[in-house]
Formats: C-alpha cells, sequence, structure tokens
C-alpha cells in the first residue's frame, strides 16, 4: 500500500503475514489449542469451525470421538499428512492474514482435496484483501495466479499469468509443465 517497510512495527508487520509450509509442525495437544495457539486474541468454537470449514477438516475431525479435543500427538502423528496439512491452514485462517504465504502447502494432499483447498483460496482472493504468494512445483497449484515468477538458479527467468506463460515456446514453464502433464 505504499509504505516503505521500514516505516512497520516488525510486530505489526508479523501479526499480518501467514505462512504454512510443506512441514506441518503440530504440538501433542488437542486440536482447538493447536489451531487457537498462534491467535493473539480469543478464539471461540464458532470461529474455529469457520477456519476448518475453509480448510477442508470438518469431515476428517467430526469422525474423530472427541472432535475438537482430540490429541493428535506429537508432531500430529496421529494423523495423516493430508489432515496435517489441512490443520496448518486453518490455523493460519484463524489468523486472518493480509499476506499469506504457502510454501509447497498442498504438497501433501491428494488432487481431490487441493483442489477444494484451491477453490478456498480463490474464494478469499475475491472476498478478501488478501494477498498470496504461492510457492509451488505442482503448477496447478498456482494456475489461477495473477503473476507467476519462474525462477531457474534463483533468478527470474520468466513472468506472467499462465496463459502468458504457456503462449511462450521452449520456456522454462513450458518444460515444467510438459513434465507433469500425464501422456
Amino acid at each position: 500500500d505504499d509504505i516503505n517497510i521500514k516505516e512497520f512495527n516488525i510486530s505489526t508487520y508479523r501479526d499480518n503475514i501467514g505462512y504454512v509450509s510443506q512441514d506441518v509442525f503440530l504440538f501433542n495437544d488437542t486440536i482447538r489449542n493447536n489451531l487457537k495457539w498462534i491467535v493473539q486474541e480469543d478464539v471461540n468454537d464458532e470461529k474455529i469451525w469457520d477456519a476448518l470449514k475453509l480448510s477442508n477438516s470438518v469431515e476428517f475431525i467430526d469422525e474423530l470421538p472427541k472432535k475438537l479435543d482430540t490429541i493428535v500427538g506429537e508432531r500430529g502423528v496421529q494423523l495423516s499428512g493430508g489432515q496435517r496439512q489441512r490443520l496448518s491452514l486453518a490455523r493460519t485462517f484463524l489468523k486472518k492474514p493480509k499476506i499469506l504465504i504457502l510454501d509447497e502447502a498442498t504438497s501433501s494432499l491428494d488432487s481431490l482435496s487441493e483442489k477444494e483447498i484451491q477453490n478456498t483460496i480463490e474464494k478469499l482472493r475475491q472476498t478478501e484483501n488478501i494477498t498470496f504468494i504461492i510457492i509451488a512445483h505442482r503448477l496447478s497449484t498456482i494456475k489461477n495466479a495473477d503473476n507467476i515468477l519462474v525462477l531457474d538458479k534463483g533468478k527470474i527467468a520468466q513472468e506472467g499469468n499462465f496463459e502468458e506463460l504457456v503462449s511462450m515456446k521452449d520456456c522454462k514453464f513450458n518444460v515444467m509443465l510438459n513434465s507433469q502433464i500425464i501422456k
């Protein structure tokens, strides 16, 4: 918003950033406490369930005998990789960041769950004032991005939206895209 980053209070700046990595860390505690620990304000169950809906987590949590009070085990060992990833997304949605960094955030999800998360991201993109920074090797994850930067050896090799990059023949983006298409 045309404000120099040096003018921000670093704590305020960090409060406005959400980060979801491919390596999810969960405490040996309840689902509820694993979701709430990152949020500064008091969070009620209604807000938790709203975040769980956005992350496509409600169905698997509803099947657990203790629901939000289920202990997930050390590093979430009682849950699948996809379930842990969706909880990490829900935790970040609770924070309501202005900038959301997704670092291979859908890498451990099956194709259906990934598509549902992409739909959620698209819905948030249209209804909320959130800037998404998506780091991905799976190009289906970035298909709806406004701007894509293709990196090669730490430098920007190409830039554009999905359609623009697809139209560039013999470029790094197309090499990556062709390697992911099942023939």
